[in-house]
């Protein structure tokens, strides 16, 4: 065996660097988290063919005096703890004292940094060592900049991406950390064009609307609460812009980006019957909790927390969010290009070009509008408009008209939400209320299906269904005999699923298997007194928006698309 010995600083820098620094925007984070610590009310970064020429990044921070710059490249030096329990208070981003040194093991550095009391000071550091300094002219704040990144690490250019998914992880670290910091006023620059910025007025619609685009904002509910003192301010959009990945539910722990599976599956459960399966929702968390009950030191890029009761606080988020979602109206989804568009495209905009093409009375209309944002959850809301029933197309679609145009309903879609609902509120009672059958029902299942059963009568119980010799001999009181079929099946096909039974995610299900089969079906003549019964039920949805799985129940055809279409207007 060979002898053991203390590794080399610069190699254990390199391998510290293989945690932290994965790609250019890996360096850009670190870097504007040390900004942001340094209190900096304007950021602005820099970069050059993808960071791997240079990144920038000068802020208007507290700046370093000449004796602290040379200590910031020290291994674990930091100015933000120095003992053992300032971990269960941090409240900067950076504590460490690995980022710097880090990035400076494989790339090299130029800094330059200035406080109010001090002169501004320059270093130029490579291979580890300083190899220039001396006095330079800055205003307050600090500029430094990364060169020739991983030029002595060249097996890391074989895991570098595309440009194009580079400059898109660039611009998505930007967007977290502009969201996260909406006090703060930040400019992206990539090859000497300016990309996004945003003012730093603390505006959080405004901000959504600089990065997601213009429109991003309309129908966006605001949840604001707290659970168990753990403060929550969300901002969910309007489900009709959809993702096809989760990474738009963004997480803000104390100002911090995180992710956590938990709190973004809490999010997209909220958003449960509004989005079609397999779509997820943009959506922003902000969560204010005692930083003794999250510890962030987890891994060095400091992006996955533990979070204390995090399964409690996710448990009684979903219901909240969705409360909040389904508290107000949205607009109805309309005209025949919004449909045809699969998901939401971002638009890229300028935010002080857009601000200062703003009239004042837009500026006040804007605020007026994002001012009512908290008030949808608290005020009774019309959700549906005054809708006037004038026939049917193909046996599906119901036509309904009023003075904004001509509206499709589709009839077994809105059933189907009707139904979900019902079901799903006496589902979720779990009432005790059952009856005994006089005569047992047969179960047309496998000896195996029903040893599935057997193994979870306890849990089958709590809903009121109860087996015995492969029969049914109890059921809720709530479930009609025509259903009890459905609602066997759905008990079977969870536990082959899942091998448990959760409660939760069978009252959903129930409700979706039972209202679809159930519901009226397409091509299934209606009389104006179903129709109208249908409607009224309808209005009494807490979402008559869209069906259990996610589909639209009523699409909108304005007077003005019509018009278009007969070239009345052009």
């Amino acid at each position: 065996m060979k002898n053991i010995k203390v590794m080399d600083m610069a190699l254990a820098n390199t391998i510290a660097a293989g945690e932290v620094v994965e790609r250019p925007a890996s360096v850009i984070k670190e870097l504007v988290e040390n900004s942001i610590d340094a209190n900096a009310k304007n950021i602005v970064i820099e970069v050059n063919q993808m960071g791997l020429e240079s990144i920038i990044v000068t802020d208007d921070g507290d700046g370093m005096t000449k004796d602290n710059l040379k200590k910031a490249f020290l291994r674990h030096a930091t100015s933000k703890i120095s003992e053992i329990k300032d971990l269960n208070d941090i409240h900067t981003l950076g504590f460490r004292g690995e980022a710097l040194p880090s990035i400076l093991s494989v790339a090299q550095i130029e800094i330059t940094s200035r406080t109010l009391e001090t002169d501004a000071y320059y270093l130029k550091l490579e291979n580890n060592q300083i190899v220039d300094e001396g006095p330079r002219p800055l205003n307050k704040g600090t500029k430094i900049k990364v060169s020739s990144l991983f030029y002595n690490t060249p097996a890391r250019f074989k895991y570098m991406k595309s440009e194009y998914a580079e400059k898109n992880a660039i611009s998505d670290i930007f967007e977290r950390l502009s969201l996260s910091h909406p006090d703060i006023s930040f400019k992206l620059m990539m090859d000497q064009k300016l990309i996004k910025s945003t003012l730093g007025n603390n505006n959080i619609p405004q901000l959504l609307e600089s990065i997601y685009g213009k429109n991003i904002t309309q129908g966006m509910k605001h949840l604001n609460t707290t659970i168990s003192k753990i403060g929550i301010d969300a901002y969910l959009i309007d489900p009709k812009y959809v993702r096809s990945r989760r990474n738009d539910v963004s997480i803000f722990i104390n100002s911090r980006y995180v992710k956590n599976y938990a709190l973004s599956q809490a999010i997209i459960d909220g958003y449960t019957t509004f989005l079609m399966t397999n779509k997820f929702p943009i959506s922003l968390l902000y969560i204010t909790i005692d930083p003794s009950l999250v510890d962030v030191n987890v891994h060095p890029q400091k992006m996955e927390v533990k979070l204390a009761n995090e399964r409690m606080l996710s448990f009684m988020l979903a219901p909240e969010v969705r409360k909040s979602l389904e508290g107000g109206s949205f607009p109805i989804r309309q005209t025949l290009p919004e449909i045809k568009k699969e998901a939401f495209k971002p638009q890229i905009i300028d935010l002080f070009e857009f601000a200062s093409n703003q009239t004042h009375e837009d500026n006040q209309l804007q605020e007026q509008a994002f001012d009512q944002l908290d008030n949808n959850n608290n005020n009774e809301v019309m959700k549906l408009p005054h809708l006037e029933y004038i026939g049917t197309l193909s046996g599906t679609y119901l036509l309904y008209q009023n003075n904004e145009g001509l509206y499709l309903m589709d009839q077994h879609a809105a059933a189907e939400r009707i139904r979900y609902e019902y079901y799903e509120n006496n589902v979720a009672k779990l009432s005790s209320d059952h009856y005994e059958l006089l005569v047992p029902k047969d179960l047309f299942i496998t000896s195996k299906d029903y040893e599935i059963l057997s193994q979870n009568s306890t849990k089958l119980r709590l809903i009121g269904l109860e087996f015995k010799d492969e029969k049914l001999t109890t059921h809720p009181t709530w479930l009609r005999d025509s259903e009890l079929d459905i609602i066997i099946e759905s008990v079977i096909d969870q536990l082959k699923n899942t091998q448990k039974i959760d409660l939760k995610e069978l009252r959903n299900q129930l409700a979706k298997d039972i209202s679809c089969k159930g519901a009226i079906k397409a091509n299934q003549q209606l009389s104006i007194n179903e129709i109208n019964k249908l409607e009224s039920d309808l209005r009494n949805c807490n979402n008559p928006y869209t069906c259990p799985h996610g589909r639209p129940v009523l699409i909108k055809l304005s007077n003005q698309d019509i018009e278009k279409m007969f070239k009345r207007i052009v």
